[in-house]
């Protein structure tokens, strides 16, 4: 190569340098698909409006980037139907070179951490096969032999089930609950799944995540984000195992269930009783301080729906320019229109549309190409998102 010809070939990449300083060097279509909640009809009828799969659910998306900004679990019936969907679109997008982002949602952890207050019946039974009856009656009889083991230790009258006391627990533990937790638990498929995905991720000058990023929070990177959520969920994951192998409490009991147990114990520890299991009891109960947990926290912020615009942009920006991007991509809180909303100039765009016939809202998708944003909603054309003349987004 003469003289000349690397000469050149520099001008061009310090041009490319300052067009990605300036956010117009774009990364290629990027779609972001907010909250699922089990909708699994109107997810796969999203995909088709933005063209990135066929009718048979194949992949024709090409090089594009998919963003899912979680949860996709809980509340709808079809939870596991748009997962399976979602893992099947990971290999079959990139094999055409795109890919597929899954990110974590707040139900998503409270799924992982056996809070099931969202989690509907329907749900279980997708997961019920033709020995769930036979699980059922097995389990109730591992969970009272639990319970008299639990009443001795603390000193308290063995537990007498009646029927009626079989029958309610029996309707508390549907068909497919058993199989629902093993899926779920960490070396279940879907358990194990989940915990390799991420909470933020970022293409281009574009963050994304679930509920948003707190200008309170220490956390100053998208690896330190993810590296803190990933190891509170493996420490939960620790903790619970531990717990349940000392019997403090049983593996299948939900969250509330569980930190019942673990208060008794509590109170056990303190009245004289056995304390090896203190810290770890302890540990359990303090479980509100995990970042995946906090109101501030990446998965359960609202800030970016709730702040007033004035107040709030300039520690926006102070945000911005911590993660050194131009916006941020968030679900988690369903926007007043239903439809995708540029907050603080464009800064913020609010993609939860209730997509849940439940939120009264409708699928939509934002796409991002070469600085371009538009919002897709089925049945409609595509709808440029723009400032004005005045510089306001809408």
């Amino acid at each position: 190569m003469n003289r000349s010809a690397r000469m050149v070939r520099v001008l061009v990449w310090l041009l490319v340098l300052s067009l990605a300083g300036t956010g117009q060097l774009s990364a290629g279509r990027t779609v972001a698909v907010g909250d699922i909640h089990g909708a699994y009809d109107q997810f796969v009828s999203i995909l088709q409006t933005a063209g990135l799969i066929d009718k048979d659910k194949n992949w024709t998306g090409g090089k594009t980037v998919l963003v899912q900004t979680g949860d996709v679990l809980d509340r709808g019936p079809q939870s596991r139907n748009a997962l399976d969907l979602i893992m099947d679109l990971t290999e079959k997008a990139a094999r055409q070179e795109g890919e597929v982002r899954s990110l974590l949602g707040n139900h998503e952890t409270m799924v992982m951490m056996g809070d099931l207050r969202y989690v509907p019946l329907e749900e279980y039974s997708n997961f019920a096969t033709a020995d769930s009856e036979q699980v059922r009656q097995a389990e109730f009889e591992n969970y009272a032999k639990f319970k008299k083991q639990r009443a001795s230790k603390l000193r308290q009258p063995a537990p007498a089930w009646t029927e009626t006391d079989k029958k309610a627990w029996l309707a508390a533990h549907p068909p497919g609950y058993f199989e629902f937790r093993q899926a779920f638990a960490p070396k279940g498929k879907y358990g194990a799944w989940l915990r390799n995905r991420d909470a933020v991720t970022q293409v281009g000058e574009v963050i994304f995540l679930h509920g948003g990023l707190s200008p309170a929070s220490p956390l100053k990177s998208i690896k330190e984000i993810n590296d803190r959520v990933h190891r509170e969920i493996a420490q939960l994951d620790d903790i619970w195992a531990q717990l349940a192998k000392r019997n403090v409490i049983w593996q299948y009991m939900n969250m509330e269930e569980a930190r019942a147990e673990a208060r008794a114990e509590f109170a056990a520890i303190q009245s004289g009783g056995d304390n090896g299991a203190a810290s770890l009891v302890q540990a359990f109960l303090n479980l509100g301080t995990l970042n995946i947990v906090l109101p501030d926290g990446p998965l359960w912020y609202r800030g970016y729906a709730q702040e007033p615009d004035t107040e709030f942009t300039p520690k926006l920006d102070q945000v911005l320019k911590k993660f050194k991007i131009r916006h941020v991509v968030v679900g988690h809180t369903v926007s007043t229109s239903r439809r995708i909303t540029p907050r603080y100039d464009g800064r913020v765009f609010m993609i939860d549309t209730g997509m849940l016939a439940y939120f009264q809202g409708r699928p939509s998708a934002l796409e991002i190409n070469d600085g371009h944003f538009k919002a897709f909603y089925v049945g409609e054309d595509p709808k440029p998102l723009m400032a004005n003349a005045d510089g306001k987004w809408q």
